[in-house]
């Protein structure tokens, strides 16, 4: 009699401590598919009101003002992932909290070389640099946070890496139109930049939900599920 009660005690404190891991993979899927929803809508929002300058100030052909509009982006950004980390959750993925500073660094990193590259570069293909330029951006997050987390059983999927994969493989479509009409290839990029993110952030919302759907299922008596959860 002691030894089933002790047995369910110990079954419901295994169940427990499962769904615990699982809760806090989930909100830490969830955390980066809200990131990219964010992010997406400011740089939209930016892109939108420089074309409104533009067309206001009858800039929409000078290559200078697209390319002083896409230095402005760095501080744009910068200013985002403060906000964003201010109204972030504390909790989550152990692997971004003792590395998700690097993401602020990456960024503005990537972003200053392509500001730097685009005046040795076609004019046209100034204008876009900081399209390729997320690509990659997204791509080191990948390599230097996202993929340790993932590994350790701390997310339940990668939108960085789709994210960056599907900008990088696009990024000839928006140069090809941007050496066609320069707005044009800024509007491109601007719209594949927007598909990528929903795609990424779709992905970690359908991983974020497998982590309840497949997680903590019981098979043989013993319950199934990573031991790490951050």
């Amino acid at each position: 009699m002691a030894g089933g009660e002790e047995r369910r005690d110990a079954l419901e404190a295994a169940v427990l401590s499962n769904l615990a891991v699982r809760l806090r993979k989930y909100f830490a899927t969830v955390a980066a598919a809200y990131s990219f929803f964010f992010y997406g809508t400011v740089i939209a929002s930016y892109w939108l009101a420089v074309a409104a300058i533009s067309l206001l100030a009858e800039a929409e052909d000078n290559p200078v003002f697209w390319i002083s509009a896409t230095a402005a982006t760095i501080p744009v950004i910068v200013l985002a992932g403060l906000l964003s980390g201010a109204a972030g959750p504390k909790t989550g993925s152990r692997t971004w909290r003792q590395k998700g500073r690097l993401a602020g660094f990456i960024y503005t990193l990537t972003l200053a070389l392509a500001f730097l590259t685009a005046g040795t570069l076609h004019p046209a293909l100034g204008s876009v640099s900081w399209y390729p330029a997320l690509a990659v951006g997204h791509l080191l997050i990948h390599l230097s946070i996202e993929r340790e987390a993932y590994r350790r059983g701390e997310v339940a999927a990668r939108p960085f890496l789709v994210c960056g994969f599907s900008a990088l493989a696009t990024t000839p479509l928006v140069f090809l139109a941007a050496l066609r009409n320069l707005v044009a290839g800024w509007m491109l990029a601007l719209s594949l930049m927007l598909a990528s993110y929903s795609a990424a952030a779709f992905v970690a919302l359908k991983g974020a939900s497998r982590a309840f759907e497949t997680g903590g299922e019981r098979e043989g008596g013993e319950l199934r599920g990573s031991p790490e959860g951050g």
